[in-house]
């Protein structure tokens, strides 16, 4: 299976890198093929220009090179902070550059007739793990992932999986949070 796994956090040495580490590791020992992104060292440009909106097609490689990727993948895994109850803005720029009409989703009807919504992602699995420092459950990003973005654009199994009171956590809850990820992988993408 070939999986797409997506990154974004800007500190090269934070939680969330290990997060990712974990995640290609279990992967690869499922024996699945991993394309990696880590937006920040890659300096992703997340800016969706009015003349790529109007025509609807980026020109940009590296935004054809994450569309393909994602077309040709049957999973997408993200590793993100939870910032003000949303991923980061990178991130979101990633959303609305790659995941665009036509290959996320389309709208189908007649010609200047109200036009019905389709999604077009119905094979593929995503999954997303968040870090927070909250400690209080918030509910906003799971809703912003598995309802806004994912049954958007039709993702048949989604889970979006978030650690809480990140910054008080010591070595071994964080530690038994890495083995939470892999359990999931290993039951939602079973080699």
């Amino acid at each position: 299976m070939n999986v797409l796994v997506v990154l974004c956090h800007p500190r090269s040495h934070s939680y969330n890198h290990a997060v990712a580490a974990r995640v290609i590791q279990v992967l690869k020992a499922l024996d699945h093929t991993v394309t990696f992104h880590d937006l920040y060292r890659e300096h992703f440009n997340p800016v969706l220009e009015e003349s790529e909106l109007r025509r609807g097609f980026s020109f940009d490689r590296e935004v054809l090179r994450h569309t393909r990727e994602l077309e040709q993948s049957q999973a997408v895994v993200i590793i993100h902070p939870d910032w003000w109850s949303q991923p980061p803005a990178l991130l979101k720029g990633w959303i609305d550059r790659v995941l665009q009409a036509g290959l996320a989703y389309d709208y189908e009807g007649p010609e200047f007739m109200k036009k019905r919504q389709t999604p077009l992602l119905v094979d593929k699995t995503a999954l997303v793990f968040a870090t927070r420092d909250g400690k209080k459950e918030d509910e906003l990003l799971k809703r912003l992932w598995n309802d806004g973005i994912f049954r958007f654009c039709g993702f048949k199994h989604t889970g979006c999986y978030i650690l809480h009171d990140l910054r008080d956590l010591d070595r071994s809850a964080r530690l038994q949070w890495l083995d939470r990820v892999e359990e999931t992988l290993k039951t939602a993408l079973p080699g």
